[in-house]
């Protein structure tokens, strides 16, 4: 991890750049309050050769200013960072699905990891890089990786998943038996295998996908840190898989993030925000919380959009306060660092004239100037620096659902449609952010590792249910815990199959129903698709336009179990009955303010703080404050009364609260 909040931006590097050019660019960062700069790429070529120095004339140059540097070693691009044009072979790149190779519009390609050359050139190459630059006083960290994703079909990757099925089932008449085939040996199985009996062979490449990715960034780090065991290692995925686990990259967050030092995700609001047809403070903040729950509570956003995508996509562009807003979101989610992407605009290439903190002069763009008052803040109260999100709730995010799910889908895809699971954790998310409940995630591995200590468990549509989870579900609502759970619950087995005691299977005890069939119907003119359930024991608090239990509730020894019979999160009428019964029970929130809008609370070393921002939804946001408090960043209209505070037009601010004594 970090020792200071890493605040900077992404430059890359020119071949031709010299030092005072690095000088002007290092200068201009440190007046923004900037503490860090990432550079790609690591290397030059000459004659086939690399080098790197470029590279550490810049990192001689960083120092001067009193910058940290990150140094990128791969990314996106494979061959363009460690393998040269001249060494390129066609079977180095990765293979599709239908035998051809992935390969670009000049002949080159995605790198195959599992190719033994290409194993060999990376390891000769991150040897180099890191032998070469790692004692450069300015030198903070690695990244290992940028943007982690992997997927080939190759015949070196079909021998890894050959071994892991065989390592996983022993013997070839397990897997049959799951697998519901008829193989003879391992040797017979091939890649992204399809059936219509059983959707574990997807399942299991799946797994498989993600453990192999993993076990790449583990090499690598462990590379790294042979040759220099000093400075941490980083490597960061896109957004985050709690918001968009079907985007197909082949990695999970928190696999990656044991691998390395410090986890961070590229966030583009923007363009992320197009593509999942949303971009909201609620989506914002529930990706930094996935993020947060890979990196074990604190995460660095390894690339913020800093502009449009490119010249031509000039509808993404970034307001300035934008950039306050998602540094303030970022941070009070537990982000131990912000990097923007990136410093100045593209020259060339099909992001031309796109991103860039500077405009192409060089001269500061009002973009800039946000940028600095974030920076600024950070220097004035270095304890806000690392702030440790106060949460009340989480949502459970379980790859084994995702991967059914997506398995499912793969042959109905068009009745279905992509990625149910994430949008239902997403209205989970919109139901508490409209309540200021603080939301975290948590997967069924931190759940079974023992350190959940929440009062509340959200359960959208978690259609697989194992058998220890089932059993830390039971021991949790015995022991106080409230469980918030809808359908699709429990309806698979770890194994792929349909249980016989729907809904929740092992759980079908605590849910006090019996499934009895599924239909359509309605809620206030709402069209959804129903279970119908007869009551065996629990208490129906909302039914549907037909009269069908819709919402349940269930005592069990200390705690609550709710049951949603539809997966209607984002039905707001119903969503109200759950919301007070549920603050009847839960009681009051421990959030240090009563305030009628969005309120973020994190504690820092030395004091807490709250960020109140004004999304522009209301003409004014009031607080009533609980504690002694001061306001160290903010905007627009403010009035300051006694025990309240009212932002009139104010885009938002930033409260210190005075430290509650230790009881």
């Amino acid at each position: 991890m970090f020792d200071t909040f890493r605040y900077g931006s992404v430059v890359l590097l020119e071949e031709e750049g010299t030092a005072e050019e690095f000088a002007r660019t290092c200068g201009a960062m440190a007046s923004l309050g900037m503490n860090t700069v990432v550079i790609w790429p690591p290397v030059f070529y000459r004659n086939g050769m690399p080098e790197v120095e470029v590279q550490r004339t810049f990192l001689k140059t960083a120092a001067e200013y009193g910058l940290g540097v990150i140094v990128e070693l791969t990314g996106q691009v494979s061959n363009l960072e460690y393998l040269p044009d001249s060494q390129w072979r066609r079977e180095f790149a990765v293979e599709n699905s239908d035998g051809t190779k992935s390969l670009m519009q000049n002949g080159l390609g995605e790198l195959n990891y599992n190719h033994p050359e290409v194993k060999k050139q990376l390891r000769q190459f991150l040897e180099y890089v890191v032998g070469e630059l790692k004692e450069e006083p300015a030198l903070c960290g690695w990244d290992v990786w940028n943007e982690t994703h992997f997927k080939s079909y190759d015949e070196w990757t079909l021998d890894r998943f050959r071994g892991w099925l065989a390592k996983k089932y022993g013997v070839i008449g397990a897997l049959n038996r799951s697998w519901k085939k008829s193989y003879t040996a391992f040797s017979q199985i091939r890649l992204d295998p399809v059936t219509w009996a059983s959707i574990v062979p997807d399942t299991d490449w799946e797994e498989f996908r993600v453990q192999s990715l993993a076990e790449i960034v583990t090499e690598w780090a462990e590379i790294v840190r042979r040759i220099d065991p000093v400075h941490p290692v980083t490597a960061d995925n896109v957004m985050s898989n709690a918001v968009w686990s079907e985007f197909d990259r082949g990695t999970d967050d928190w696999k990656t993030a044991s691998a390395v030092d410090c986890f961070g995700i590229s966030f583009y609001p923007k363009t992320g925000g197009r593509l999942l047809k949303e971009n909201s403070p609620c989506l914002r903040t529930f990706t930094f919380a996935g993020a947060a729950s890979a990196g074990n509570g604190a995460f660095m956003v390894a690339e913020m959009q800093s502009h449009c995508y490119s010249e031509l996509f000039t509808c993404e562009r970034v307001e300035p306060e934008e950039l306050i807003d998602w540094n303030f979101e970022a941070l009070f989610q537990g982000a131990v660092g912000s990097v923007y992407w990136k410093w100045e605009p593209f020259r060339s290439g099909f992001q031309l004239g796109g991103r860039g903190l500077v405009l192409a002069d060089g001269s500061f763009s009002r973009r800039a100037e946000s940028a600095r008052r974030f920076g600024e803040f950070l220097k004035q109260y270095p304890d806000a620096s690392r702030l440790v999100p106060r949460k009340t709730a989480a949502v459970l995010y379980d790859r084994n659902t995702n991967f059914a799910v997506k398995a499912m889908n793969n042959r109905i895809r068009h009745l279905i449609g992509d990625d149910q699971p994430a949008r239902s954790r997403l209205a989970v998310a919109e139901f508490c952010f409209r309540r200021n409940i603080p939301l975290a995630v948590a997967t069924p591995e931190q759940l079974l590792g023992g350190a959940f200590r929440l009062p509340l468990l959200f359960l959208p549509y978690q259609v697989v249910m194992t058998d220890r989870l089932a059993d830390w579900i039971l021991r949790y609502v015995e022991a106080g815990g409230i469980v918030a759970a809808g359908a699709p619950f429990g309806d698979v087995s770890a194994g792929g199959c349909l249980f016989d005691n729907l809904p929740g299977g092992p759980l079908n005890g605590l849910t006090g129903v019996r499934q009895t069939d599924c239909r359509e119907d309605s809620f206030q003119g709402v069209p959804f698709e129903i279970r119908e359930v007869e009551v065996v024991d629990a208490e129906v608090l909302v039914r549907s336009d037909r009269g069908l239990p819709l919402l349940l509730s269930r005592k069990y020894g200390g705690g609550w179990f709710f049951y949603l019979t539809a997966d209607v999160w984002n039905l707001p009428l119903v969503m109200d009955q759950f919301a007070a019964c549920m603050e009847r029970i839960a009681g009051a929130l421990p959030v240090p303010v009563e305030a009628d809008c969005h309120v973020e609370y994190a504690a820092g070393r030395e004091a807490d703080y709250l960020w109140v921002p004004n999304y522009g939804q209301r003409e004014s946001c009031r607080i009533r404050l609980k504690r002694e408090a001061e306001i160290v960043f903010g905007s627009g209209e403010l009035e300051v009364l006694p025990g309240e505070l009212c932002l009139k037009h104010a885009r938002q601010v930033v409260l210190r609260l005075k430290k509650e004594a230790e009881k």
